[in-house]
């Protein structure tokens, strides 16, 4: 037999198992019953995953986790910086002391709610981000409440940074 008569033979007992209805190319490697068992499988399941509510909910549970996570990082941070007597070291963190304080107990609170899902730990990592970013816009518009958590000297440079995100009754 020469070669174009194999791959003739070949070529005509792959289109005979096609038209069967066997999908799969190679009859040895995968038999008839894995193919219908794996058809089964693949029709019965639907494609995504609908979300419950409870998987919901966590993801808002995260994004508020986040939030929380800075704003306690922050205030963490502003009142071990009261202290005298600590290292050198720790006052010279500033912004990345708050940051660490937030990136702790963001961890803590993943593991505690169980938010390490990808949809979750985005939603913690965007209220964070949000928190970060955000502050400047939540004290301009909440003085009187910064002032309490925060000094009043803080509170003010902020309220002022972001007099323009300052929400008015008429809009």
């Amino acid at each position: 037999m020469s070669m174009t008569d194999y791959q003739k033979a070949a070529f005509s007992e792959r289109l005979k198992r096609i038209q069967s209805g066997q999908q799969f190319e190679h009859a040895d490697v995968v038999g008839h019953s894995t193919q219908v068992r794996f058809n089964k499988i693949l029709k019965s399941r639907p494609k995504r995953q609908p979300r419950s509510f409870v998987e919901k909910l966590m993801v808002i549970i995260a994004f508020f986790s986040g939030m929380l996570a800075v704003l306690i990082g922050r205030v963490a941070y502003f009142n071990l910086a009261k202290i005298e007597g600590l290292p050198d070291a720790f006052y010279d963190l500033q912004q990345r002391g708050m940051i660490l304080f937030a990136f702790i107990l963001a961890g803590l609170l993943m593991v505690a709610f169980h938010l390490a899902t990808r949809q979750r730990f985005t939603a913690l990592l965007v209220g964070c981000i949000v928190m970060h970013y955000g502050e400047v816009a939540v004290a301009s518009n909440a003085p009187e409440l910064w002032a309490q958590i925060f000094s009043a000297d803080y509170a003010a440079a902020l309220a002022e940074e972001g007099k323009d995100y300052r929400l008015t009754p008429a809009g």
